[in-house]
Order: structure tokens, then C-alpha cells, then sequence
């Protein structure tokens, strides 16, 4: 038995509702991931700056371990020499 008119319309009626609410879920969860990678994006950024201090923090670090290292080997040199002047027993 064909579909009037009236039942036609509802059946479209209903079609076009659904496609309205896929559009609606479709639209709200592109929102969510483009708010989801601002996110993730601002993380990034946040991590590169975290990682160039610590890099920086590195080097210096490394710098200061060089540096007391030749203080270390200069006054073992000094020590060595104090010692040196003392008289042999």
C-alpha cells in the first residue's frame, strides 16, 4: 500500500530531524577536537619551553662541573707543591 501524502511528509519530517541531530553531534564534536588540539598544541609549546630551560640549565651545569674540576686539579697541584716543601724524613 503506497504512503499518502501526510505519512510521506512525516517520514521526511523525521529523516530531515535526524540529519539535523548527526549535523549537531557532527558540529559539537569538531568544536570538542579543534578546543581538544589548542590544547594539545599549548602543551607542546609549554614542553619546548620547559625542554630549552632544562638544556640551558644543562649546560650550565656542565660548565660549572668543568670549572671546578680545573679548581680541583689546580689545588691538587698546590697541595702537591705544599707538600714538596716539607722536609723528607
Amino acid at each position: 500500500m503506497p504512503l499518502t501524502t501526510p505519512e510521506r511528509l512525516s517520514r521526511h519530517d523525521s529523516q530531515i530531524s535526524r540529519l539535523e541531530q548527526v549535523m549537531t553531534a557532527l558540529a559539537e564534536a569538531q568544536v570538542k577536537t579543534e578546543d581538544e588540539s589548542a590544547r594539545l598544541h599549548r602543551s607542546m609549546n609549554a614542553l619546548a619551553k620547559a625542554q630549552t630551560k632544562t638544556e640551558l640549565q644543562i649546560a650550565q651545569l656542565s660548565q660549572t662541573m668543568n670549572e671546578l674540576a680545573a679548581e680541583t686539579r689546580a689545588l691538587g697541584r698546590q697541595w702537591q707543591a705544599y707538600l714538596n716543601t716539607l722536609p723528607k724524613t
